[in-house]
């Protein structure tokens, strides 16, 4: 009779064939994109969006979305998808999303609608209307920074973006507050020559609409822009929009929702139905906008030509490409519209990983567009997640090899485990375990994070706007996983197996 395999060959196949099987599951899993052939029909086209979405809903635990694609000036497809409440109640067309920074174009919209009535002088200076803030300017001359130039980023004002506030939390009651108290704008960059994205500039455009008009913001949008356009459960005072939807993390459970002070840079809400109605809006202003006046929010910005008025752009060979993103913690949208064809796209989201449809949603929507940078765009962002996807194998096959190390030294009695560990020397020792305390502290911080419901899901998170959320946590568990092995081996004591056995 042959004898059976001795455990530590045993132990060699087995980590290799998980070596083997790891790196294949890895390749497999990698996060592919299904773009739109320009080609393919009205039928066709819902069909690959329905099933990107469904995908991808699953494959990152998103809670509700609604979503739509726009084609020839005519909806080709919706979807309104998963829950808005703790209760269950479905996603319709009038359920409400926060906007994020997809306010800022309603915005944009409701500033031009006012100067094309008089009130507002887009190239006048800041300074000529009587705002409750008192802007610094430095060494920058105030006349230069114009009501044009705040629209475009080019104002040299600084604040890119603003947190938000949970009813636990010490908050501005409005924009006055947050600028004085919390978030000071000033003028920090010269105005007209460089481009830096500013939600400051738009705060100001805020107390400039609420100056001029002797409103509130809410009340003025509505009037100036959303009424007209039939936007009915869209606003910027959550109070006033009968239909807004929970907020939800990553596990589908939901999460306090947080106040928003900066309305005109981040602070709007609007149901699928709305957006649709306002990217219909920019093939001819939709009655609110004259044609000269919706130009001049598309028109290039000098010397950046690739952004407009809150917009990014993209030259395509069917016309100009426009598109805006939105992400306030655990609310994420994007839309896109190509005026002179009529083509559009959004999708708005209620999940802390809503974000990762801009990747797999609308970047198979930019497909179809012909869009060179656009494909540019999500090329690198798939190049990313694969690159994350293969970090994490090797940082798994690294927790892999310090596991076999321990196990063979485990099974020819060269270590040990014991309450108390014992060393060679108190120094060595004495290192070895405050190593294995802190590699024990990452284990218990990386399932805080990731797998509790835990305060970092409830306020802006940077990492989790920019990066790939499900590629993150793919290395979070690796990490983990390698964190925790290092703990083992450090906490183990060399030893003898005689000493193991007396």
């Amino acid at each position: 009779m042959k004898p059976m395999m001795s455990p530590l060959i045993m132990l060699r196949v087995a980590c290799l064939v998980v070596l083997l099987a790891s790196a294949a599951f890895t390749g497999m899993g990698l996060r592919q994109v299904h773009g739109l052939a320009p080609d393919m029909d009205d039928a066709e086209i819902a069909a690959r969006l329905d099933a990107v979405l469904a995908q991808s809903m699953e494959r990152y635990s998103i809670a509700g979305v609604a979503a739509g694609a726009i084609r020839d000036g005519q909806v080709i497809w919706r979807a309104r998808e998963g829950r808005s409440s703790a209760a269950g109640a479905p996603v319709t067309d009038a359920t409400a999303f926060n906007l994020g920074s997809i306010s800022k174009p309603l915005t944009v919209w409701t500033v031009l609608r006012l100067a094309q009535t008089g009130l507002i002088d887009l190239d006048a200076p800041l300074s000529d209307y009587d705002l409750p803030y008192q802007l610094e300017y430095a060494n920058h001359d105030p006349a230069e920074v114009t009501v044009r130039r705040l629209l475009r980023h080019t104002a040299g004002t600084n604040q890119p973006g603003y947190g938000e506030y949970g009813a636990h939390e010490v908050q501005p009651v409005d924009v006055l507050e947050l600028s004085e108290d919390f978030a000071p704008v000033r003028v920090i960059y010269p105005p007209g020559e460089v481009r830096r994205y500013s939600g400051g500039g738009y705060v100001l455009l805020q107390m400039l609409v609420e100056s001029a008009t002797g409103q509130d913001f809410d009340s003025v949008t509505r009037q100036a822009v959303l009424d007209p356009l039939g936007m009915a459960t869209a606003g910027f005072d959550p109070v006033r929009v009968p239909t807004v939807s929970q907020a939800f993390n990553y596990y589908r459970q939901p999460i306090q929702g947080l106040r928003d002070v900066a309305l005109s840079a981040a602070g709007g809400y609007a149901s699928a139905g709305d957006i649709e109605r306002f990217l219909l809006a920019h093939l001819d202003g939709g009655g609110v906008l004259e044609p000269d006046v919706l130009a001049q929010a598309f028109a290039p910005t000098e010397p950046h030509p690739g952004f407009a008025m809150s917009y990014t752009r993209w030259e395509t060979p069917r016309g100009l490409l426009l598109g805006h993103g939105g992400n306030n913690s655990t609310w994420h949208g994007q839309i896109y519209v190509r005026p002179q064809t009529g083509d559009g796209f959004y999708f708005l989201t209620n999940a802390t990983s809503g974000a990762q449809l801009d990747i797999d949603l609308s970047c198979a929507w930019l497909g179809g567009m012909s869009s060179a940078t656009g494909t540019a765009v999500c090329a690198d962002a798939l190049s990313l997640t694969h690159k994350l996807s293969w970090f994490s194998w090797g940082v798994g096959m690294v927790a892999l090899f310090w596991l076999y190390w321990l196990a063979v030294g485990y099974l020819n009695g060269r270590r040990h485990f014991a309450l108390r560990p014992s060393g060679r020397g108190p120094i060595r020792l004495t290192g070895r375990l405050a190593l294995a305390l802190v590699m024990a502290g990452l284990t218990v911080f990386l399932v805080w994070v990731f797998w509790t419901n835990s305060v970092i899901w409830r306020t802006q998170t940077i990492l989790i706007d920019e990066l790939p959320f499900d590629e993150l946590e793919g290395l979070s568990l690796m990490m983990t996983s390698l964190f925790a092995i290092l703990t083992l081996c450090l906490w183990s004591s060399p030893g003898r197996l005689a000493d193991r056995r007396s």
